[in-house]
């Protein structure tokens, strides 16, 4: 049995069928709040978010099906979220002091060296700069294209491809050498 294409679905909801948005929270709820998790980092900030993010689709009919495929419009409300979250969170405390903080040293509990791999990872992730931690994330875990990111940052697709490579090398360069943010 073939997949319902998501602007089917949209449709059905927009038309009252009660399944419709269950269906769609369903095939988005693992991917659009992991990468809302991995923009915030606060669980409790990033359960809200996805919840007020799945009441709009629920509610705003500003999705056009003609203007092009409904999980880079998803994905654009959430980016557009968390940097507002984050422009707010912001004013509290500095996004430096955040990332500082990850990057020290965690205890791990127990002796489990895939956690201690998680949590470099974590923390390579929140040093990276904010631009590029965002174009990581949509590519890995929103899975949109190049062309759909393009789209979403109003740049051109080979701009795109260019800055996620440089992106991932800074990545992998935390990775390896524990290097920090200020060395990008």
């Amino acid at each position: 049995m073939a997949e319902v294409p998501d602007e089917e679905l949209v449709a059905a909801l927009r038309g009252g069928e009660p399944t419709a948005f269950d269906r769609l929270y369903v095939r988005y709820e693992r991917r659009l709040y992991g990468y809302i998790r991995r923009m915030l980092g606060e669980s409790a900030a990033a359960d809200d978010l996805f919840q007020d993010i799945f009441l709009k689709v629920l509610r705003d009919r500003s999705y056009d099906p003609a203007r092009g495929r409904f999980a880079p419009w998803l994905f654009a409300v959430a980016r557009n979220a968390c940097l507002a979250a984050q422009r707010s969170e912001r004013s509290q405390a500095s996004l430096r002091e955040r990332a500082e903080a990850q990057l020290r040293p965690r205890e791990a509990p127990g002796p489990d060296a895939r956690l201690g791999d998680a949590v470099r990872v974590q923390a390579a992730m929140a040093a990276l700069p904010e631009p590029q931690r965002q174009l990581i994330l949509l590519k890995q875990l929103g899975e949109l294209s190049y062309r759909e990111i393009a789209g979403l940052m109003g740049v051109a697709e080979g701009t795109i491809k260019s800055r996620l490579h440089a992106a991932t090398q800074a990545f992998r360069r935390l990775l390896t050498e524990g290097g920090s943010a200020d060395e990008l």
